[in-house]
C-alpha cells in the first residue's frame, strides 16, 4: 500500500477508535460490556501506535 493510503487508513482508525471510545464511556459504569469493549479499543490503540513508531522510523 503506498505511504498516503498507509497514513489514510491509520488517521480514519484513529478517528473509529475515538469515536467506540466515546460511545463506551455512554454505557452504564462498572458492566462486563464497557470493560471488554474498553481493552478492545486499547488493544486498538496500542495496534495503532505500533503502526505509526514502525512507520514513523523509515
Amino acid at each position: 500500500m503506498a505511504d498516503l493510503e498507509v497514513q489514510a487508513a491509520l488517521s480514519e482508525a484513529r478517528k473509529a477508535a475515538s469515536a467506540a471510545s466515546y460511545d463506551i464511556q455512554k454505557l452504564p459504569e462498572d458492566t462486563v460490556e464497557r470493560q471488554a469493549l474498553h481493552n478492545l479499543v486499547t488493544a486498538i490503540d496500542y495496534l495503532i501506535e505500533a503502526l505509526t513508531v514502525d512507520d514513523d522510523s523509515e
